[in-house]
């Protein structure tokens, strides 16, 4: 990450300086280090030209030749000699990459050329009944990962094989046993046991245990030294990136009580903590152990996509996946429609870092129809979140000869990505009078998941003066940020209406501008009667039973409360309010009672 970190850290000159009138596009590639969160300025503020011509001539210069030597150094440091970096041996389609080969997602995905785990193994076996599922089939990394895990744990303990369930089919895809499983990068792994005498035995099936480690149906206890040592070789075998270990709460206990008492490592138990998981969309995980790991090196350079958390411990490889996206610039600009298309295909295959700019400043304005719709359609799936990105968007907008159907994906794109740079895009666009009604509001659009405070006085100050339908867009965004409804319709109100209203959010401004968000969405709790501490989850299901009859704005906050509350991602928005009820009211059902418990605090916290 050093390097890639001094690439991008190299680029702020011209995210510092340059205007909003980028290079032109025939300009190589200006990459700049994500912009921090940053104040922006007076919403009757233009993003003003500040730098002399010949200064920002000189950056981008300077920004050129950092972006080569870097592409040159990532590529010799850590370039393997099958791993090409020209953009037409990438492109070939008779390019066949070695070994197996991992794409797409753990939900979405394929597998090719896998590799084959044994039936029977020196120190595993795969479960009778998964034999004929040919499910055994999987990356060569996993493969290799269970063997050495199983031989790990018998010669420290001996005793019974690991027992096997899924892994993938030959060629990757949807199991019916399983929503994951597509890309040979998940294992089903039975528990190790005990019978009641205490000698380790092979467990017939995935047999379900329950939180002291008693088997369901069977006179068998969860062998706890035996699946510790299990987790162990995976979390510390170097060939691998373990994403999740998936088990339930009360097996995790166990192994991490286990772990503790035994004198394992700090820092090993850290990391097990973290990825010992009990999941939210499935069942518990107490009858055998879920391993998903991260996308291979090779196959992450094919577009291979990691599903799930990038734990700091792991080097992602980003240097390397952006080393090959920029290899990929000459043929992008569309002077060879087949191989710009196949460039456009395989950087939506890989989707690096800097994905959006590279659309931006290579295929966005190619000759080709077909091609810049491509290159449309991609820059909404990977949006660029650089300032420099965000200007080059500005400098489009500006443009007189912009085609009507590139203007609002280039608003959406904004949207999408949702930095700061962007929303200041954005807002300059919504603040300017001299555009055309249709356009401000396109850039009203695109602000819709901007809530910052800094937002609302810009938007008080336009509210009133804006013409009809713009009022109920602002009043929209007002009602975003604020977590605050004021029950008014701005676009057929009357004057004096929106005067009194008016009147009521300056009041409301100036008690709460020097308060921190929260405290908005604590009193937002507080008109909807809900007196909940901050954080108490026994107050969730009163919030889920308030979202159907709220307005938009308010059920978008009220779902972000809870996902907060719960540590549980969801949508930034929904299509309405009884959406986000459907999505809460049945993620909740499932994971209440779990989250509800309340445990005593283990040692390994």
């Amino acid at each position: 990450m050093i390097r890639l970190t001094l690439l991008l850290s190299s680029t702020l000159l011209w995210a510092s300086c340059a205007s909003t009138a980028p290079p032109p596009l025939v300009t190589p590639l200006a990459p700049t280090s994500p912009a921090p969160v940053q104040t922006s300025p007076p919403a009757d503020e233009s993003l003003p030209d500040r730098v002399p011509p010949e200064a920002l001539t000189l950056a981008i210069r300077q920004v050129h030749d950092a972006l080569e030597e870097s592409a040159r150094s990532v590529g010799s440091v850590w370039g393997l000699p099958h791993e090409p970096l020209d953009a037409f041996a990438i492109l070939d389609p008779e390019r066949r990459p070695s070994g197996s080969l991992s794409l797409g997602t753990i939900r979405q995905g394929r597998l090719l050329q896998p590799a084959t785990l044994a039936a029977e193994g020196p120190y595993h076996s795969i479960i009778e009944r998964h034999r004929s599922r040919n499910t055994h089939f999987g990356t060569r990394e996993i493969i290799a990962a269970v063997e050495l895990a199983a031989e790990r744990v018998a010669l420290e303990f001996g005793g019974a094989p690991l027992r096997v369930g899924n892994i993938a089919f030959a060629h990757g895809g949807p199991i019916p046993w399983s929503s994951s499983h597509q890309a040979g990068r998940d294992v089903d792994l039975a528990f190790y046991a005990l019978d009641s005498q205490g000698h380790s035995v092979p467990t017939p099936d995935l047999i379900h245990f329950d939180d002291e480690g008693h088997a369901d149906g069977y006179p068998l206890t969860f062998d706890v030294a035996r699946n510790w040592a299990l987790a162990r070789a995976l979390l510390t075998d170097p060939e691998i990136r373990v994403q999740w270990l998936f088990v339930s709460e009360g097996l995790k206990r166990l192994m991490l009580d286990h772990a503790v008492a035994t004198g394992e490592p700090a820092d090993l138990i850290e990391r097990a903590s973290a990825v010992l998981h009990q999941p939210t969309d499935a069942p518990p995980h107490a009858d055998h152990l879920h391993v998903r790991i991260g996308c291979p090196l090779d196959d992450r350079l094919e577009g291979c996509q990691d599903w799930g958390p990038r734990w700091p411990w792991y080097d992602w490889n980003d240097e390397r996946v952006l080393a090959r996206a920029l290899a990929l610039r000459p043929a992008l600009s569309g002077n060879d429609p087949e191989i710009a298309r196949r460039a456009l295909d395989f950087l939506e295959q890989l989707k690096p870092p800097m994905a959006g700019e590279l659309i931006l400043f290579h295929s966005f304005d190619v000759p080709h129809a077909e091609l810049h719709e491509r290159a449309i359609e991609l820059l909404q799936k990977m949006p660029p979140r650089t300032r420099a990105g965000a200007l080059a968007i500005a400098r489009h907008l500006r443009r007189s000869d912009l085609p009507q159907t590139a203007r609002r994906p280039l608003y959406n794109t904004l949207a999408a990505a949702s930095t700061a740079d962007a929303f200041e895009v954005a807002r300059a666009r919504l603040f300017d009078d001299s555009l055309p009604l249709d356009e401000r509001m396109l850039a009203a659009n695109s602000l819709r998941f901007d809530l910052s405070p800094d937002l609302v006085t810009p938007l008080l100050a336009e509210l009133q003066r804006s013409p009809p339908p713009l009022r109920a867009r602002l009043a929209e965004l007002l009602y975003r940020v604020t977590a605050r409804y004021d029950g008014l319709n701005w676009a057929v109100a009357s004057t004096d209406d929106q005067r009194q209203a008016l009147a009521q959010w300056h009041q409301w401004w100036d008690q709460h501008r020097d308060l921190p968000r929260q405290q908005w969405l604590e009193q937002s709790l507080a008109n909807l009667a809900i007196t909940a501490s901050w954080g108490d989850l026994h107050h969730v299901d009163t919030l889920i039973s308030q979202l159907p009859e709220l307005h938009p704005a308010l059920a978008m906050n009220l779902s972000h409360i809870i996902s907060e509350w719960t540590g549980r991602w969801a949508p930034r928005d929904f299509d309405s309010p009884a959406d986000a009820h459907r999505y809460w009211t049945r993620w909740w059902g499932k994971n209440r009672d779990r989250m509800l418990q309340k445990s005593q605090p283990q040692a390994w916290r």
